[in-house]
């Protein structure tokens, strides 16, 4: 076991240098270092280990269900559901969770996953126009109310998700485009969507005042 004497952390794996401060480590005395850095390397095997045996697992169950499908056939593929299903989890693993994405990362990939998932899911049991007309809309007040939320808890550093309130405001436009092309067909929570994320970015900007204009300027250097 190594320790770095600057930060005062003893070292589980086998790297020559701090993680943190990126000093040259020295052999461990007798553990007199309270603070331990955890074994980075062997989290992430063990993620890489869950991530391949799901793979495998996924493949050959989504193979059997394909099977099962095709012999039962009665008018619906009902296996591409499940296969949809099954990738969306694959997603979460992959990019939510292995790769350890910040969780505004982690929040969009899952929402927009979600999203994909029904849309699908629509269009494989025979078109009907929900996943336009309800489930996206609603995803976007969703992520709305997420994002008030977190605004709540992180008070000190509000300013940071008013990149994702501008977000919702381009999905809201969106999805008034879709209703102009006649893909959305009841635009009630459409309409409401787009009032909503209007009105949260709207609000941060008088409210937030020059946070939020400092904050623009470093997102987009105007």
């Amino acid at each position: 076991m190594r320790e770095c004497k600057k930060c005062h952390v003893e070292i589980l794996d086998d790297t020559s240098v701090c993680p943190l401060c990126s000093s040259v480590l020295e052999e461990s005395g007798q553990g007199k270092w309270r603070n331990g850095y955890p074994d980075v390397k062997a989290v992430s095997k063990k993620l890489s280990f869950v991530v391949r045996l799901y793979s495998f697992l996924a493949i050959i169950v989504q193979t059997v269900l394909v099977i099962i499908n095709y012999l039962t056939y009665r008018g619906i593929w009902w296996s591409a559901i499940s296969g949809i299903i099954i990738l969306y989890f694959y997603i979460t693993l992959k990019y939510s969770l292995q790769k350890n994405n910040g969780y505004k990362t982690v929040i969009l990939v899952q929402l927009v996953g979600a999203v994909i998932l029904m849309i699908a899911a629509d269009n494989i049991v025979g078109y009907q126009g929900w996943s336009m007309n309800y489930v996206l809309p609603c995803a976007i007040l969703l992520l709305n109310a997420t994002i008030g939320i977190l605004m709540i808890i992180n008070a000190s550093n509000w300013q940071s998700y008013l990149l994702m309130q501008i977000l919702t405001v381009l999905l809201s436009a969106g999805c008034v485009l879709f209703w102009k092309f006649h893909i959305i067909t009841s635009p009630i929570l459409t309409f409401l969507s787009l009032f909503a994320s209007l009105s949260m970015l709207l609000g941060t900007l008088i409210f937030g005042e020059r946070k939020a204009k400092t904050e623009l300027k470093r997102r987009f250097h105007v």
